[in-house]
């Protein structure tokens, strides 16, 4: 199965290039694992794209796409998800926080479900440099999002993968461009029943987190509006019920 890797990065000058790096030497001894990767440059002010453009010499499966404007992270993994070409469609973030590492356990576990979502919090995951103040907003939101049925997902875990009709399905009617991305696709993978495979992954937080711990507290009293949004828009979508 040829896998696509989707990279949205915005101001990501500092923590790109020590990724990228460790995606060349992982390819050295796992070349078939990624047939090309697509990074997508929201909008950034910084040296970001120039980075994406100078690994394209040691990649050359890299494409790099850029939005003239920063639109959001959902809208960037948008652009990724429409524009891949794979069978399996997989974002990761720009700053390493999941090691490329990790891969092999993303590609088993799609090879058995539609979904799949690296969970920090599973037994067998390992955290590091992770700050009791994140992890007490990483509860906090965890426990809030029992609420709506997705207690069990690691919804903002920046490590997920589909298969590709799954993924265009679900990243065409986008709402959410920003933050809450994850949420939206997450809720509607929920309850339109497709198979959500979560597994343990090893997260180090890097210096830098664009979405700081408060930010994760506000953003979470923001998911009710969200799932309020899509029901409306579920229900009007809906077709009549004949007898």
């Amino acid at each position: 199965m040829k896998t696509s890797l989707i990279i949205p990065a915005y101001n990501e000058e500092h923590r790109l290039e020590p990724f990228l790096e460790s995606i060349r030497i992982y390819l050295q001894h796992h070349r078939s694992d990624i047939y090309e990767i697509i990074i997508i440059d929201d909008g950034s002010t910084d040296a970001t794209a120039n980075i994406a453009k100078k690994y394209q010499r040691s990649l050359p499966m890299l494409r790099l796409l850029q939005h003239p404007t920063n639109q959001g992270k959902g809208a960037a993994v948008q652009t990724g998800v429409l524009t891949a070409r794979g069978d399996y469609l997989i974002f990761i973030d720009a700053d390493g926080a999941t090691d490329i590492s990790e891969l092999p356990k993303m590609l088993a576990a799609l090879a058995t479900a539609p979904i799949a979502i690296g969970n920090r919090w599973l037994p067998g995951a390992q955290t590091i440099r992770h700050t009791w103040l994140r992890r007490l907003a990483g509860w906090v939101y965890r426990t809030y999002m029992r609420l709506y049925g997705l207690g069990r997902i690691d919804t903002m875990c920046g490590f997920k993968g589909y298969h590709r009709p799954v993924a265009r399905e679900l990243f065409t009617a986008l709402q959410e461009k920003r933050w809450l991305f994850d949420t939206e696709i997450a809720y509607r993978a929920v309850h339109q029943g497709y198979l959500i495979k979560n597994f343990p992954i090893r997260w180090e937080s890097k210096d830098g987190s664009k979405l700081a711990s408060s930010a994760l507290l506000k953003t979470a009293f923001r998911i009710w509006p969200l799932i309020r949004r899509l029901k409306k828009k579920k229900h009007k979508a809906a077709p009549a019920s004949t007898t």
